[in-house]
Parts: C-alpha cells; sequence; structure tokens
C-alpha cells in the first residue's frame, strides 16, 4: 500500500454555535449581542486552526481523501467542512 506524503491548504472547520456556547459569557442568552459574540468566537477559533498540515497517510489512491479528511481531523481534534492538499511525495515501497 503506498504512503502519500500531502500538504493540506484552505481547511474549513466545522465550529458551530453549539461548540462555542459555554465560551461566551454574553447573557442573556439568544440576544443579537450573544449571536455576535458567538460568530466572534467561531472565527477567533477559526484563525487560530492550522491551514498548513503536513500528513503522512498510508492508504490506497481512491481513500486519499477521505483518509486526508479525517487525518486533518485526528490532528487538530476538530471536524471539517472542505479542504484541499497536495501530494508532496507517494512512497510505493511503504
Amino acid at each position: 500500500m503506498p504512503k502519500y506524503k500531502v500538504e493540506t491548504t484552505h481547511i474549513d472547520y466545522c465550529v458551530q454555535e453549539e461548540d462555542v456556547m459555554d465560551l461566551v459569557n454574553v447573557r442573556p442568552e439568544y440576544t443579537t449581542a450573544w449571536y455576535d459574540a458567538i460568530d466572534k468566537k467561531i472565527e477567533e477559533i477559526k484563525q487560530n486552526l492550522p491551514q498548513h498540515l503536513i500528513l503522512e497517510i498510508e492508504c490506497d489512491e481512491e481513500d486519499l481523501d477521505d483518509m486526508v479528511c479525517d487525518a486533518i481531523g485526528n490532528e487538530t481534534f476538530w471536524l471539517v467542512n472542505s479542504f484541499s492538499y497536495e501530494i508532496k511525495e507517494v512512497n510505493h515501497n511503504a
């Protein structure tokens, strides 16, 4: 099975309201200020997450997209909506 070395770019992380609700100190909840604080916290988290990761993945070529997605999640502990990657190296002797 080949081993791929890939570099990720343009990662759109899946950070949602329920992920940050407990991190926002605006009360009462469900007001315009609260939603604004939620949106700001989501953007803050996304800005601090990496866009460029170098990952080594051993898999069949047809599984590479799914395996890159899983590897991003394993590395960052966040799900992703979308991403791009470039294969930097392929080792067929792995």
